[in-house]
């Protein structure tokens, strides 16, 4: 509904204008291409995941969450994989190089951006010297998100040494295809030999390991998974690349389910993709849930706080419930207009009682949920209109597992380095900027 007013606004304002723009980039429906080439990649792999004895979930609130996003996002929950969380992406990329170095049969990448730097050309290194001892690589990125920030002959330079790279939906400058850049692949992901696989909010540039400063510091957070689950990461990837590429260069999932010993762990890995083409709005759904579920806390980490009523709603009535509430959002913002936005959210969540800090080092770029000591959700989703219906995304459910306390442990080192947001401090916000985020409140659906 407020994407719709949204629009309706526009096009009332700005008849003409507001009618051509509204025909080019207001379309949510993924265009029929596409969706043709997803589903039909994704209809030939879901057969082949494996669906999980029925183990019991002892708690009736992890087993509510469990079972939509099992039925809905079509992967199903493990147990017997282990789990690394980081907390930023310097260890991140440490522990990433090592897995590549370790490499004996194929490496998966996915990425939203990639720029070039100290971070790609180590990567690049790393995987020619893999590609040298016979492992096959295959990289995805998306066109829109790296459209500005590319690499000269990216692809050409890639495939010279071997690696198979394709981007997501290229963007096109004709008018007829200018909707595809609405639905873009926003996931993070990298997958070896079916053996470990990483995500989280990295992308492949430089600030995400803090080798050069943009917004200050850069917190951003990921994990590893090892064991089981790693074969819902491996069936993502090869649906997304089979439908983006030719059809002589497509995979088969089977060459790529490598076995080994398994990891005894009782815990609930649960990993999932959202996208657009089903229209279940899973990641938004999931962040709703984990919300209205939880008892005691509910810790959040996002990059953008774009909320729609109902979110806010959960929000306050979760606080006004006695849960403890908090949010954690930048306070050096990469997208100002986004950030006057994130703001103005805050008297109306400070009044019903949830804490809001803001990161006084640099930007969060972390999309993380804890709640109850007992679930979290970590992945490449935000709390904004883009990512809950317009994007390709992934992210992982964990129950049951020691990294949750240790990401409990890392947000609440991170809000001693915050500063907590007040009605005194809000209230200070002059007239001018009061009316600007009341306008762009209005507008936020599309931004």
């Amino acid at each position: 509904m407020s994407y719709k007013l949204a629009w309706a606004l526009i096009i009332g304002l700005l008849p003409l204008v507001g009618g051509i723009i509204y025909l080019m980039f207001a379309e949510r429906k993924v265009p029929k291409a596409l969706r043709g080439r997803i589903k039909d990649s994704f209809d030939e792999s879901k057969n082949i995941l494996k669906e999980n004895d029925e183990v019991a979930i002892d708690d009736p609130d992890v087993a509510y969450i469990y079972r939509y996003v099992k039925e809905n996002g079509h992967y199903p929950y493990y147990r017997d994989t282990d789990i690394k969380y980081y907390a930023i992406g310097e260890d991140y990329f440490s522990d990433l190089l090592v897995e590549i170095e370790k490499a004996k049969h194929f490496i998966f990448i996915e990425t939203f951006i990639v720029k070039d730097g100290y971070m790609l050309k180590t990567l690049v290194k790393a995987l020619k010297e893999r590609i040298a001892q016979g492992v096959k690589v295959y990289f995805m990125y998306d066109d829109g998100g790296c459209i500005t920030c590319l690499p000269e002959n990216f692809d050409q330079n890639m495939r010279s040494i071997g690696i198979h790279c394709h981007a997501f939906s290229p963007v096109s400058i004709r008018l007829s295809l200018l909707s595809k850049t609405n639905n873009r692949s926003h996931r993070k992901m990298v997958v070896i030999d079916n053996r470990v696989a990483f995500t989280g909010g990295y992308n492949i540039a430089d600030e995400y390991i803090n080798r050069i400063v943009r917004f200050g510091h850069w917190k951003d957070t990921g994990v590893r998974l090892e064991g089981e689950a790693v074969w819902s990461f491996t069936l993502m990837f090869i649906q997304f690349y089979n439908a983006t590429v030719p059809n002589e260069e497509r995979l088969d999932h089977i060459d790529f389910k490598y076995r080994y010993d398994t990891v005894s762990i009782d815990d609930l890995i649960l990993p999932f993709s959202d996208s657009p083409t089903d229209e279940e709005d899973l990641a938004r759904n999931v962040h709703t849930m984990l919300i209205t579920h939880a008892k005691k806390y509910i810790y959040i980490h996002t990059p953008y706080l774009v909320l729609d009523y109902d979110m806010v709603n959960a929000l306050c009535l979760a606080a006004k419930s006695g849960v403890e509430v908090i949010i954690t959002v930048p306070h050096i913002p990469d997208k100002k207009t986004v950030f006057m936005l994130t703001r103005s959210h805050y008297p109306i969540l400070l009044k019903a009682g949830v804490k809001v800090y803001e990161y006084t080092p640099g930007f969060i770029h972390s999309k993380l949920i804890i709640v109850d000591d007992k679930i979290a959700s970590i992945g490449t989703y935000n709390m904004d209109y883009r990512s809950y219906y317009l994007n390709y995304e992934c992210g992982v459910l964990i129950s049951r597992h020691d990294e949750i306390m240790k990401m409990k442990e890392d947000y609440l080192n991170t809000l001693r380095s915050s500063e907590e947001m007040t009605i005194d401090k809000v209230r200070k916000t002059n007239v001018v900027i009061r009316l600007i985020q009341a306008i762009l409140n209005v507008f936020a659906p599309l931004m």
